[in-house]
């Protein structure tokens, strides 16, 4: 199955995105030089290669079978909108998510003023 989507979030201790997906996994973007990306490709991408970041993360599920199926399932699901809220851009649609989110946050023509 072929990975990799449109994740960049603060990866790499920045507190701007720092972190881009190349292939599920997450690479520098302050690394580098003219030829590419340096530093980098062993974490996996919490969006896409969700699976492989749990148990990058150490996540141990108990119970039987169908209760370890279910709860993963379920912490794939929160960790991919973890994810989402914290991308630049929407992981699949390529979306700007951080001007929409300073849009949605900016008063409209009806707020901020009294009649």
């Amino acid at each position: 199955m072929s990975k990799g989507c449109n994740y960049e979030a603060p990866t790499f201790g920045a507190s701007y995105p720092d972190g881009t997906c190349i292939d599920g996994w997450m690479w520098d973007l302050d690394s580098g030089d003219g030829d590419g990306l340096t530093s980098g490709g062993d974490e996996p991408c919490p969006y896409c290669n969700t699976v492989e970041y749990l148990e990058w993360q150490g996540l141990a599920v108990g119970g039987n079978a169908r209760q370890r199926r279910k709860a993963r399932r379920a912490e794939v699901k929160r960790v991919q909108a973890w994810a989402i809220s914290r991308s630049t851009f929407h992981p699949v649609t390529g979306v700007n998510l951080f001007r929409a989110r300073r849009a949605a946050a900016a008063p409209g023509p009806s707020q901020g003023t009294t009649t």
